[in-house]
């Protein structure tokens, strides 16, 4: 099974559990009110399962802000009173809980399948995705931008060898997987993480523009210094956008799957490497 297959399984029986509950209730008919709220947890769900703790923690805000206005009418006419406030914190608790700890685990759950579905589809080393796949994300992704302008960037952070290369194999496996799980937890969960191996990662930003590109490559680079206790020049970022770095992103398809077709370069490519530190730039393909 996919995990494409999963999230809609979820999302189906999700859906079919909460329908339910609203006609398998109390013998009183429930409020509309009360039924749109119960309605909404299928929002959180779905935000959790396709986005993960990002998109369920922004579904669950959303959903919770949109009770909150279906209840100004009793808001009014009650004030904040014990049941009053006991509904709202009830229901607020309810989609936080299923929007970030469900998108947590639905997060988790994905990794899982890659693992099971093709050993190749995951770095034995730092339990990430593997360069297999980072080259068939970014050809997917140049694709997209090719038919339909959708901005797609990758960032490439490099630790310097003088972080690992010196320690014992354990200590530097370690350290390369402790890298990728910072990484992992300070990105959205619509992008993907990859590693290249001798300490490179592919951070995979769909729908994320060069600027946007940057931000990301100068807040994990900082991140990661800190966490490695080191200098400014062990962590570099470079980062590579569809709509200007076509060929270069082309070429680092091939150096990482060359059984990946080429895409056609854009009419207009750059091809050029921007790194998020100006005075440390260096080609992720060579």
């Amino acid at each position: 099974m996919k995990y494409f297959h999963f999230e809609a399984l979820t999302l189906v029986l999700g859906t079919g559990a909460i329908i339910a509950s609203i006609f398998v209730s109390p013998a009183t008919s429930p409020q509309a009110v009360e039924v749109a709220g119960q309605l909404l947890l299928i929002v959180v769900i779905a935000g959790a399962i396709h986005w993960g703790r990002n998109g369920g923690f922004i579904a669950a805000l959303l959903s919770i802000a949109i009770y909150v206005a279906m209840r100004v009418p009793l808001l009014q006419s009650q004030g904040l009173s014990t049941d009053v406030v006991t509904l709202l914190a009830t229901r607020s608790i309810t989609y936080a809980l299923v929007g970030i700890v469900g998108g947590e685990i639905a997060g988790r759950i994905k990794y899982v399948f890659a693992r099971l579905s093709s050993d190749t589809l995951i770095d034995p080393v730092t339990g990430v995705y593997s360069a297999r796949y980072a080259a068939d994300a970014i050809a997917s992704g140049l694709g997209q931008w090719q038919r339909y302008q959708t901005h797609y960037s990758v960032v490439v952070i490099t630790l310097a060898r003088s972080v690992y290369a010196a320690l014992k194999a354990n200590r530097s496996r370690q350290l390369l997987r402790q890298a990728a799980s910072h990484i992992r937890n300070d990105i959205r969960m619509v992008d993907d993480l990859a590693s290249g191996g001798t300490g490179t990662y592919y951070i995979l930003l769909p729908r994320t523009d060069a600027p946007g590109a940057a931000v990301v490559a100068e807040r994990l680079s900082l991140g990661l210094r800190e966490m490695l206790g080191t200098r400014d020049d062990s962590v570099t970022a470079a980062v590579l956008s569809a709509e200007r770095d076509a060929q270069t992103l082309n070429h680092l398809v091939e150096k990482l799957n060359p059984t990946v077709a080429e895409i056609p370069p854009a009419a207009t490519p750059t091809g050029d490497l921007r790194g998020a530190s100006a005075d440390r730039r260096q080609d992720p393909v060579a």
